[in-house]
């Protein structure tokens, strides 16, 4: 039975944002699928309506379950991707569970298995991150599941683990060059495509090192594998599947292949220019509706909406994004609650990237890595998730000022 006591401290902001951007999303979803299929819509809805029972579920129960679980859930999601790896996928991709109905992704389940386990670990009094080995176990708990995804592959996604975890270890206080450590490894990698940008860039971080007075049993380990990993570019650009590599030749030089590797990006961003500052209105977007731009509903969603609601619309969506952003930083920082502040840190994260992702490939100043916008986005697993993680933002919240 649900107690008033239950809806203490209920942040209404939270849930009004959430609902204001999933009206944008059914509207987008419904605009530019009507004359494909009603039932991508239809299902749309059952999917929020199941998301909207589970974030229910996930804020009615108390996160000290959550805590003493994370170790369990975790490993459950690590599981689920091992399995669907075994699979036989399509195409080369092996990222989903075809239940017949319906098919779910586990790396979206992996992200709160992830973030659940590392917050509980970060929350140890007894843990301090003074020298890098400390960062051992979190970096563990990070890595697996960023190698999973990564091989299915799906790297707009496994980024998000990556992003999610060094976020995590920021607010934990971990030493800014150990946090560049982490990422310098994949700056070593596209620099590895030029041998002077290597050795720029072995040059520049040899300064840092020196300059953050790195310990030299850490000096030394840290430099060595950006080396390698920057000489391990070509045989690393060779594992990539081709249309990953004809994503990033798009990307860095979409003018010059307009019909080829650069042609999503450059109808995405003829899509949002031809708006203008109201749109060309509901169900009257030409780019988007008559497939100038494939799979509008799911990664370019962000195109439709600048095409038929214009600049107004984009700026409203933001807002709402940043408000939700800026309402869930509150909460976090004044929870009392270790574990608390730290998962509210990775739920944050996620939202953030995950927009930050799917806007920046959609107006072209990151590549296309197929990153779903949160709550507007088609997609059944990627909304399950992310309507948890609201609910679980909203019991952060009912319980920031206990301890």
């Amino acid at each position: 039975m649900i107690s008033k006591k239950s809806f203490r401290d209920f942040d209404f902001g939270i849930l009004g944002i959430t609902l204001l951007l999933l009206a944008i999303g059914l509207l987008t979803v419904y605009s530019t699928t009507y004359l494909e299929s009603y039932q991508i819509f239809v299902r749309q809805i059952i999917w929020i309506v199941i998301g909207i029972f589970m974030a229910t579920f996930f804020y009615l129960i108390p996160l000290r379950f959550w805590k003493g679980f994370s170790a369990v859930f975790y490993l459950i999601s690590v599981i689920a991707l091992v399995l669907v790896l075994m699979g036989k996928g399509s195409h080369g991709v092996r990222r989903w569970f075809d239940l017949g109905i319906m098919r779910f992704q586990p790396s979206e389940i992996a992200k709160l298995g992830s973030i659940f386990l590392l917050a509980s670990f970060l929350s140890n009094k007894n843990f301090q991150i003074i020298r890098l080995r400390n960062l051992t176990i979190p970096l563990l708990i990070i890595t697996i599941p960023f190698l999973l995804v990564l091989i299915e592959p799906d790297a707009g996604t496994s980024l998000i683990f990556l992003f999610s975890g060094i976020s995590m270890l920021f607010y934990k206080g971990t030493p800014l060059v150990y946090l560049f450590i982490i990422i310098s490894p994949a700056i070593a990698l596209i620099c590895g495509a030029h041998w002077i940008s290597l050795l720029i860039f072995l040059i520049v971080i040899g300064v840092i090192f020196y300059f953050a007075r790195l310990p030299l049993n850490d000096f030394i380990p840290a430099f060595l594998l950006n080396l390698v990993v920057g000489i391990l570019h070509p045989i690393l650009w060779g594992q990539l599947k081709p249309y990953q590599q004809a994503r990033i030749i798009g990307f860095l030089f979409s003018s010059r292949d307009p019909h080829g590797a650069g042609w999503q990006m450059l109808q995405s961003k003829i899509a949002i220019g031809s708006g203008g500052l109201f749109g060309k209105g509901i169900l009257q977007g030409t780019q988007t509706g008559f497939n100038f731009l494939p799979e509008v509903h799911t990664d370019f969603v962000f195109s439709a909406i600048g095409e038929e609601l214009g600049f107004m619309g984009c700026l409203i969506l933001l807002v709402c994004f940043f408000a939700l952003l800026w309402k869930g930083t509150k909460i976090v920082v004044t929870s009392r609650v270790d574990f608390n502040s730290f998962l509210g840190i990775g739920i944050l994260s996620i939202l953030g990237i995950q927009m930050f992702m799917n806007i920046g490939m959609t107006t072209g100043i990151m590549p296309v890595i197929g990153a779903p916008l949160p709550f507007i986005s088609y997609g059944g697993s990627s909304m399950f998730v992310s309507l948890i993680m609201i609910g679980l933002l909203l019991n952060i919240a009912k319980h920031r000022y206990e301890y």
